[in-house]
């Protein structure tokens, strides 16, 4: 079924704007709150997303001038926007009805030569699904849905991160999480997986999937992945060895080329031949065990040389998430802590225990420019947007939100696009746990 609601910038009073947007917050318990800041507007009402399926926003420019986002509803609806520049007018269309209430399912977005729009979606530890639109730069229709395994029969499937590379013939590869599903004769058994498949024609067909990296049948050590690329021949994964509220998780780095891993520095680590690569054998940014301090992974981005930029949070309580920047300089890692952005974003559950206690505000980059980052921490009681900028090897800071009266977490700088001032979008709302959740997304002009 296709859905499109097309939203027009008001023509009102600031006043009335208010006093409506007060109005019709009550009324559909949706947060209004950073509504009416300067150059702060609402993209899209009842939308959340979670932070390790990308690209979830992207600039496209082609006969209309666009930014396209993913998002998951209230209601478990898998969605994709698309806003008009400079227009700002909004289309909206449901890819699947329905899906789970759960974050983790926020589709990821690609697209092909002809303008045409790939998007790729999951299921929290489930199913895996491909749409394509029918028309170049439109997400008014598109083709059915599909399902695809990968010829994995046992997995359950979570997250997508889909890449293209031109230097391979525009080959598209897609990487994804899996584990196995329970067996009753060995059910603690549970061996965590990232995969990567591609299609040589555009994503009519694909590979059966091929792990790269796993967790060696250990529940704990659950391998979460971010990946980034030069759009040519290189492929880079910043990856953990485990969830932090499982293990104590260190932060890595590697790069693919032409079928084969290498460390950071440039050296060779292994062929991808379709076995997991050793994790204990890739060099560590970040050591978990050393520090005796827990972290999580959050962004990476190349700059202007192709080195690799990441950021990434660590954990000495669980009421203190550092912000941390590291950047390659072509021979080892400058590791620059930012800030201590507070607790969890998270609320605690009727007995008063948080399950998610490591989600934090979020810190990532602009990818056209990693020495600018957007973060989300703690003042007061509630979480706000800032802006860091690196100029000669000092911090700029400068609040994007501020006297919200509800949070405002999770930033993504909208992929793709290469203006001085970038696209920036984040979630305002209540957000309680990955599985109960009421945000708008908002975006900074």
């Amino acid at each position: 079924m296709i859905q499109k609601r097309i939203m027009r910038p008001p023509q009102m009073s600031h006043k009335l704007q208010r006093v409506l947007l007060y109005c019709i917050g009550i009324i559909c318990l949706i947060p209004i709150d950073a509504y009416c800041q300067t150059n702060i507007n609402v993209a899209i009402e009842d939308g959340t997303w979670c932070w390790y399926a990308d690209p979830r926003a992207v600039y496209h420019k082609g006969k209309k001038e666009k930014i396209y986002f993913g998002y998951i509803n209230s209601k478990g609806d898998v969605r994709i926007s698309s806003r008009e520049l400079p227009s700002t007018k909004t289309e909206t269309f449901i890819l699947h009805d329905k899906l789970q209430v759960d974050d983790h399912n926020v589709p990821s977005i690609l697209f092909l030569p002809d303008g045409k729009i790939l998007t790729f979606y999951t299921e929290h530890n489930g199913k895996f699904f491909l749409r394509k639109s029918k028309y170049a730069e439109d997400i008014s229709a598109w083709e059915e849905e599909r399902e695809l395994n990968f010829g994995l029969n046992n997995e359950l499937i979570t997250y997508s991160h889909p890449v293209m590379l031109s230097d391979e013939h525009n080959r598209i590869y897609v990487f994804f999480r899996s584990r196995n599903k329970r067996d009753p004769a060995n059910p603690k058994y549970t061996n965590w997986k990232q995969h990567y498949v591609y299609s040589d024609d555009l994503g009519k067909t694909w590979t059966d999937a091929k792990p790269f990296l796993d967790s060696k049948g250990s529940y704990d050590r659950i391998p979460y992945l971010k990946v980034v690329s030069d759009h040519k021949s290189k492929i880079h994964f910043l990856f953990t060895n485990g969830h932090p509220k499982l293990d104590t998780a260190s932060v890595f780095h590697m790069y693919l080329e032409k079928d084969k891993f290498y460390q950071t520095d440039g050296s060779f680590i292994t062929a991808i031949d379709g076995r997991p690569v050793d994790i204990s054998k890739v060099h560590k940014l970040y050591d978990a065990n050393q520090h005796q301090v827990k972290s999580w992974i959050w962004d990476i981005a190349l700059d202007k040389q192709g080195f690799p930029v990441v950021t990434y949070a660590r954990y000495p309580t669980i009421n203190d998430h550092i912000y941390h920047y590291a950047a390659w300089d072509g021979k080892a890692w400058k590791d620059t802590k930012l800030i201590n952005s507070g607790k969890q974003i998270t609320s605690p559950e009727k007995d008063g225990k948080i399950l998610e206690e490591h989600y934090s505000g979020g810190v990532v980059l602009d990818h056209n420019d990693p020495s600018r980052v957007f973060l989300a921490r703690q003042v007061g009681k509630l979480f706000e947007i800032e802006e860091w900028k690196l100029n000669k090897g000092k911090w700029e800071t400068s609040a994007l939100t501020s006297k919200s009266k509800s949070s405002n977490v999770r930033p993504y700088v909208v992929d793709q696009y290469s203006g001085n001032k970038p696209f920036v979008m984040w979630m305002n709302g209540r957000y309680d746990h990955y599985t109960r959740y009421l945000t708008n997304l908002m975006i900074n002009r």
